[in-house]
């Protein structure tokens, strides 16, 4: 499955810095293809493919990401699963 995740949080440049080292990513999804696109000084898009949705599950209620949330402010709004189209 691949998802789409619109993101909130108090620093973008600080927030990209923590998430480009957050090397566990690569356990739940095919991080070749994470896409990161940003919106705002306080918000951004994240497109992950391949994600295994029960590992994400497990990685997104864990000690270390809701800190990380608390610290940065980081606010997950919207989340969608998305399809690649074959041109």
């Amino acid at each position: 499955m691949n998802v789409l995740v619109k993101v909130s949080m108090n620093n973008y440049d600080e927030w990209k810095v923590v998430f480009d080292g957050h090397h566990d990513r690569k356990l739940i999804c095919d991080e070749s293809k994470t896409t990161v696109a940003k919106i705002s000084d306080n918000q951004a898009i994240v497109m992950l493919y391949n994600v295994d949705m029960p590992k994400m599950q497990e990685l997104m209620t864990s000690d270390y990401m809701i800190q990380m949330s608390k610290d940065l402010g980081i606010v997950n709004n919207e989340m969608h699963t998305f399809e690649t189209m074959d041109m």
